[in-house]
This record gives C-alpha cells, structure tokens and sequence, in this order.
C-alpha cells in the first residue's frame, strides 16, 4: 500500500474518529495527517504485516490516538498560559468565525455529544465526510454488520433526543446498504450538518 493509497481509504474515517475524541474538524485533520505520516514512516515497526488493511488500519487507530492526546496535553498548557494574559486583550481580539445561527444544528450537536460513545464514533466517523461501513469497520477492527447495527442504534438514539424529527429517514435494511459512500439526500444531509457544527467549532 502507498501512503496515498492509505490517505485515501482512510482520511474520512479518521478524521471523524479523532473528532469524536472531543477534537475540532480543523485539529482532527492535522491530527490525521500527523498521523498517517508518522504511521506510514514507522510501518516496520508495526505488529504484523502492515500490507494487510486490518493490521494497518490497527497501526493508525493506535498512532492517531497517541497524537491526539499529545495534542491535548499541548493544548491544556497553551490554554494555561493563555489564561495568564489580561481579559482585556483577550476581549480585543477578533473571533474568527461567527457561532452557528440554526439552533437545529446546535440541537444535532447536542444529541450526538449525547450518544454512547462508540455510537458517537460510528455517526462521526461515517457520516463527517460521508464514508464507507467497511473502511469504519476497518479502522474500529470490527466486522462491517457491527458498525451497522451501531449506526442504526445511533439514529435511532438522536431521532429520540432531537423530539422525534427524523434524523435519517431509512430502515436498518436500508442502512445495511450504506457500504457505497452513495448515500440518500437524508443521510447526506446528516453529514453537512454535522460537518458544518465541526468546522465551526472553536
């Protein structure tokens, strides 16, 4: 496998993994890309034959992991510092981007941050940038059927939270066909509505 290979097969999954951690899309992504090279330049060191997809899938779970939580042990001393500056300074400067104006959206973030987290991870995961069942399988190492049966919980769980509106309008059966990254225009637009709340995250 090329590292374009693997950026590919896994970008959207990992991504969505990292932001299901607790971090923003913008730090998922650098987190990601991290991770991909430190993963793909340290293959030998991988238990296993890293040409299989399983293995290695396996390999970059655990490296994002580590980069992640070395990003937010980062963040907690620039945050510590940054608490030191006067109020009036940090009232100064300008917010780069403007809070969510759809309170549905604010109401999805919510019942998502709500969820069980491995159904938090399953709906991040497949659903940030619009991914296929298998490659989240893959990267969680459990079998595709798991990952559906997780997204169907998931779903089920926000319609609940969020009053009922549906969330995704399709059956389990019809989830079970979700391994192409064609999706119907309602699960897509759980994606954009979930990519929207990640990227405007502070």
């Amino acid at each position: 496998m090329e590292l374009s290979d693997i950026i590919e097969r896994y970008r959207g999954p990992l991504i969505g993994l990292i932001a299901s951690w607790g971090a923003t899309y913008a730090d998922a992504a650098e987190i990601a890309q991290d991770s991909f090279v430190d993963a793909y330049m340290n293959r030998e060191a991988c238990r296993g034959n890293w040409k299989d997809p399983q293995v290695f899938a396996a390999w970059l779970r655990g490296i994002a992991r580590n980069n992640f939580r070395n990003a937010f042990r980062s963040r907690k001393r620039r945050e510590k510092r940054v608490s030191l500056v006067q109020a009036s300074t940090l009232e100064a400067a300008p917010n780069p981007l403007p809070p969510p104006t759809d309170d549905r959206l604010e109401r999805l973030r919510d019942a998502i941050d709500a969820l069980p987290e491995k159904w938090k991870q399953v709906v991040m995961m497949h659903y940030l940038e619009v991914t296929s069942v298998k490659e989240v399988a893959a990267l969680l190492s459990v079998s595709p059927k798991t990952v559906e049966g997780r997204l169907y919980q998931a779903r089920r769980e926000l319609k609940r939270i969020m009053g009922g509106q549906s969330t995704s309008g399709v059956s389990k059966s019809e989830s079970s066909k979700s391994d192409s990254p064609t999706l119907s225009t309602s699960i897509s637009g759980i994606g954009k509505a979930i990519l929207l709340l990640w990227v405007e995250s502070t």
